[in-house]
């Protein structure tokens, strides 16, 4: 069964990828990074970063040329075992470049795990495998 553990904690993981979703269509910087944990790791077919200075530092790489963010995210798995957890997630994203500079499409599969922090979950590690990519 792809969906385990209590209940409560498989919603607070919910939220947390929507919150995340929230925070990535919005731009908003502060609100994206509070998704992770001050240890975490994030790895895609273009980077492998590691630490919460790193992450912001790639965050902020990738988004300087942005103008429009488009990220929809479908959970497809949660699996919490006492404060840790492991999810997946399918991404559909489409960035939108400043000044005409075209843009590119993702979809793309998470492996995820996740971390509760202080009572809140978090990721600690986020695995990104391209599924589609599309540049225009």
């Amino acid at each position: 069964m792809p969906f385990t553990g209590p209940t409560e904690d498989r919603a607070a993981i919910r939220e947390l990828y929507d919150s995340y979703t929230d925070a990535a269509n919005r731009g908003d910087r502060a609100d994206w990074l509070a998704c992770w944990t001050d240890d975490a790791a994030w790895w895609t077919h273009y980077f492998d970063v590691s630490g919460i200075e790193a992450i912001a530092a790639t965050y902020d790489q990738l988004m300087a040329n942005v103008e429009v963010t488009s990220f929809i995210a479908q959970v497809g798995s949660v699996e919490v075992n006492g404060n840790s957890a492991k999810a997946r997630c399918y991404a559909q994203e489409r960035l939108v470049f400043k000044a005409g500079a075209g843009n590119h499409r993702l979809v793309g599969r998470y492996e995820d795990e996740l971390r509760r922090v202080d009572g809140q979950w978090l990721f600690a590690r986020r695995v990104y495998k391209v599924m589609i990519e599309e540049m225009g």
